[in-house]
């Protein structure tokens, strides 16, 4: 279903926003190419949640949320934020994977535009 799929996608994409503000915060080295990663996901999440014809239904975190979920992926330890910036960035890789694959299909069957 195609409302389900775009829902899903805006969903996914406004998630991942907390765990690429993490991932900004963390990896300093790298600092312009994570806050231009953040600011196009934020455009394609809002992009597709405006496709969607109940937008409403597109899960978006609140500010408690996602400064909860911060607090929790904080650490102490430089090992342990490099593994999850590093398992964080691979999530991110494969959701990007997926939802390119799902955009292209509803492209190619579908009277979609993007």
């Amino acid at each position: 279903d195609e409302e389900k799929c775009l829902t899903k996608l805006s969903s996914g994409l406004f998630t991942f926003q907390t765990y690429l503000e993490y991932v900004q915060e963390t990896f300093t080295s790298e600092r312009q190419k994570v806050e231009s990663l953040c600011y196009s996901t934020k455009h394609l999440a809002t992009t597709i949640r405006q496709m969607v014809i109940n937008p409403d239904e597109v899960v978006i975190p609140d500010s408690a949320t996602q400064k909860s979920l911060l607090t929790k992926l904080k650490s102490d330890k430089t090992w342990i934020e490099k593994i999850t910036t590093h398992l964080i960035l691979r999530d991110f890789t494969s959701f990007m994977e997926k939802t390119v694959r799902a955009v292209r299909y509803l492209k190619n069957t579908r009277s979609f535009s993007v």
